[in-house]
């Protein structure tokens, strides 16, 4: 009898992780598809193959619905990102990480997700590119819980590298190098009808290695330059 209580609560248990998994994915194609407004529980469940309880039960409302999705796929990103910054500093002679080391940890664990997902609908770049036109308040809530502790950590590194420069162009240069990331990841999808075949869009390690060569120099030069204001 005791044998098959457990052997209940075990399947019990996989097939709720198995419903949660199903809505996680489907929130991520629909938001990917019509963006936060564009979706409900309703729709997500249904995409799911699911019962709108079912998504009340994991999630509670769209708001954590859709944060959690995002969380599943920002978190580990973050974390590699910590990990790469704390291998350059391991590894580093010197006493602060140059700009590039540190815009590498940035950026290339992004190339690395979207190369993991490049064929799926639901991509980590599609799901950049549907950011840029969510509600206001939706974005600052977005980045709160996933970015701002990590933005900290990268001006505090930027700042240690580049002693006497004046935070605020700190913080105006790294706004403008992640600006870029974003945006070029964003745009991915279109670098082949833009450069009129001569990039393919799966070529996304040399995305990423330009990228960072792009926002190393363009924050180097830009937090050197004597502006009016």
């Amino acid at each position: 009898m005791n044998n098959l209580v457990i052997i209940n609560e075990t399947q019990t248990t996989k097939h709720k992780q198995t419903t949660r998994k199903r809505l996680i994915e489907a929130t991520a194609r629909l938001f990917a598809q019509h963006g936060y407004n564009g979706l409900t529980m309703r729709s997500v469940a249904e995409e799911a193959r699911a019962n709108i309880a079912a998504a009340n039960y994991h999630f509670g409302s769209k708001d954590a619905m859709v944060l959690e999705m995002l969380r599943e796929r920002v978190q580990p990103i973050n974390h590699r990102r910590l990990e790469l910054l704390n291998q350059a500093r391991n590894h580093n002679s010197v006493k602060h990480l140059s700009t590039y080391e540190i815009f590498h940890s940035l950026i290339f664990p992004l190339g690395e997700e979207i190369a993991k997902n490049a064929k799926s609908r639901c991509s980590l770049a599609q799901l950049i590119a549907r950011t840029f036109t969510e509600p206001v308040q939706f974005i600052e809530k977005m980045h709160h819980q996933f970015f701002s502790q990590i933005a900290d950590t990268y001006y505090r590194e930027l700042a240690l590298s580049h002693p006497g420069i004046p935070s605020k162009e700190i913080y105006w240069h790294l706004h403008l190098a992640v600006s870029s990331m974003l945006g070029a990841l964003a745009q991915h999808r279109r670098l082949y009808d833009f450069t009129q075949g001569n990039c393919e869009e799966n070529e996304v390690f040399p995305l990423i290695e330009r990228l960072i060569h792009f926002v190393t120099h363009g924050f180097e030069q830009g937090i050197n330059h004597k502006f009016d204001q």
